[in-house]
């Protein structure tokens, strides 16, 4: 298409036409361009604060078990050999960090003398590489470094520890069995309490330190799970494959995040349908919006453009005039769109936004596949889509005004004057 500075000249003279109708077709588009925007950095900052928790510390980006593990989950199914295994996969390139757990059902007292057993409570032993989960992500991120369990001590799930009426300073009787159906039994203190991050931690949680664990299960050198982290998620399939290879985990079963929260990558796939969906809606608002201006202005400027036609204007000049003003009517919507949902996605990145408070809900977190998930959604502008609205507009815009700009074209110059 020819740009000509007095064709775009009067195409934007005639937008002031009929301001009124303007001003609605450019407010519905700066509407849609607005949801799109806004909608989307809701999207993309609950989507990726659910990713960075998915493949953060707690799940990681690789995971190796026994074989029968994630079906039954026994404690006499674990893996052999752990400090070759670990040794291996670190030796492996960009491997961030590798840290073991072993887990075990148990029965859980208070541990003074004179409780009653009919207080006991099921929990869950949780024996962990204490370093690696106290980083941000991991189970115990919430803890200072002099609340952390170590020999003799253990961190409780708040839940559990309610149930129990036990505080930090207190102890804890745990009964659990080893890997041969024995029974074992022991006393530990308990340091602190936490909760968010693992539902499963919260409600059942007896954290100890990994090498404790190991010494009250009978597990020696083995563990029932090893979480590994790359340094990208995204190739995290490519890092699966080279610990699959290694010789200490050659009967191991090693899966991706993906496998291990399959629901995640499903909701991924409907981020990008909603996208769509709402991409869609701005195509159809500037369409209606467009469409209706231009047709309206058309036939009352049947006149103007029979004299146009009669002093010798080419009908291609009318059609370049229409395209040019729908163009520009559709870029001024989508362009105050586009400031308006940029500025509240920047603001609100910073502020957040409890879904919690607005739908009258108490507390910060909300439980989903056993991951707990903050109310709290911090929105992420994403430039692109700017870029998408300000591309689905002009489009819209050019094949909106074909119509009316090939009715302004074909007309015959001595019956539109007279019309």
């Amino acid at each position: 298409m020819t740009i000509s500075f007095s064709t775009l000249k009067i195409a934007w003279r005639n937008l002031g036409r009929n301001r009124r109708r303007t001003l609605l077709s450019v407010g519905a588009i700066a509407l849609g361009q607005f949801t799109l925007i806004t909608v989307n950095g809701l999207d993309a900052g609950y989507f990726e604060s659910m990713l960075r928790i998915v493949t953060g510390p707690l799940i990681g980006h690789v995971q190796v078990h026994h074989p029968k593990w994630r079906e039954e989950q026994a404690v006499d199914q674990y893996l052999d050999n752990l400090s070759e295994a670990e040794k291996e996969i670190r030796a492996l390139p960009n491997v961030k960090s590798v840290s073991a757990r072993v887990f075990s059902a148990a029965l859980a007292a208070p541990g003074e003398r004179g409780r009653q057993p009919a207080e006991a409570e099921m929990g869950m032993v949780v024996g962990v590489d204490v370093s690696a989960e106290n980083r941000q992500g991991g189970i115990l991120a919430s803890l200072p470094p002099a609340d952390l369990p170590g020999p003799g001590s253990v961190v409780l799930g708040k839940v559990l520890a309610q149930r129990l009426k036990l505080t930090p300073g207190k102890t804890i009787a745990v009964i659990s069995q080893d890997t041969d159906g024995l029974p074992v039994s022991n006393i530990f203190r308990v340091n602190a309490l936490i909760q968010g991050g693992n539902e499963l931690i919260s409600r059942l949680g007896i954290v100890m330190a990994l090498k404790d664990a190991q010494g009250f299960l009978a597990l020696p050198n083995q563990a029932h799970e090893i979480i590994i982290l790359g340094d990208d998620y995204r190739k995290a399939g490519e890092l699966a494959e080279r610990v699959k290879s290694l010789p200490a985990l050659k009967n191991a079963e090693v899966i991706t995040w993906k496998e291990a929260f399959p629901v995640i990558v499903r909701l991924i796939g409907m981020k990008n349908w909603i996208d769509l969906i709402f991409l869609v809606i701005l195509f159809i608002a500037a369409a209606a919006g467009i469409a209706n201006t231009m047709m309206m202005s058309t036939f009352e400027r049947t006149r103007e453009f029979g004299m146009l036609l009669a002093l010798g204007t080419r009908p291609g000049r009318l059609i370049r005039m229409i395209a040019w003003e729908s163009v520009i009517l559709g870029l001024v919507g989508v362009a105050l769109g586009s400031i308006l949902g940029t500025i509240v996605v920047l603001i609100t990145s910073h502020t957040g936004i409890d879904y919690g408070a607005l739908g009258g809900i108490r507390g910060q977190e909300l439980s989903f596949q056993g991951l707990t998930i903050s109310y709290v959604v911090y929105p992420k502008f994403e430039f692109h889509q700017v870029l998408f609205g300000f591309g689905a507009v002009t489009i819209t815009a050019v094949l909106t005004s074909l119509w009316p700009a090939l009715l302004a074209a074909r007309l015959e110059p001595a019956e539109a004057v007279r019309s």
